[in-house]
């Protein structure tokens, strides 16, 4: 693990799948704790209370805390995920932007959060878009083997 702060800057040069697990991990390990301290000071905390389930008040303001939160902790950490993604596409001779293109679809589906407008079937068809691209580039950079 030559320099592993380099990892996370520039896009230049290539990762290997072990250099991108060690940062991929650490940046969720970062993302959670944005998101923890985000979390107090938004007051959503850990714990869902189950009485804001029964009101759909309650349960929109929650939703846009979260998404608030999510498009936050997501501008944060953007630019460190692209770069350590960006250097494993092109580990797999690769340009890298269908990891932007799924940074910037997350920070859409959490800024649309945060304003309320992802509630019902809008909300789940951006969820399983997003779902489904997060998947497909966890493949690809995580378990493909580089060229």
């Amino acid at each position: 693990m030559d320099n592993l702060l380099a990892n996370y800057i520039g896009f230049d040069g290539r990762l290997n799948r072990q250099k991108w697990w060690i940062s991929a991990i650490i940046l969720a390990v970062a993302g959670f704790i944005v998101s923890w301290v985000l979390g107090l000071v938004f007051g959503t905390g850990l714990m869902v209370d189950p009485a804001i389930l029964t009101d759909p008040a309650a349960l929109n303001a929650y939703i846009q805390k979260a998404g608030w939160i999510g498009l936050i902790t997501g501008i944060i950490l953007a630019y460190p995920y692209i770069a350590i993604t960006v250097k494993r596409r092109h580990d797999r001779n690769n340009n890298g932007y269908d990891a932007m293109g799924l940074i910037g679809l997350q920070i859409v589906v959490n800024l649309l959060s945060a304003l309320g407008l992802t509630l019902g079937v809008v909300g789940q068809v951006l969820g399983v878009i997003l779902g489904v691209y997060a998947i497909y580039i966890l493949v690809v950079v995580g378990f493909l083997k580089g060229t």
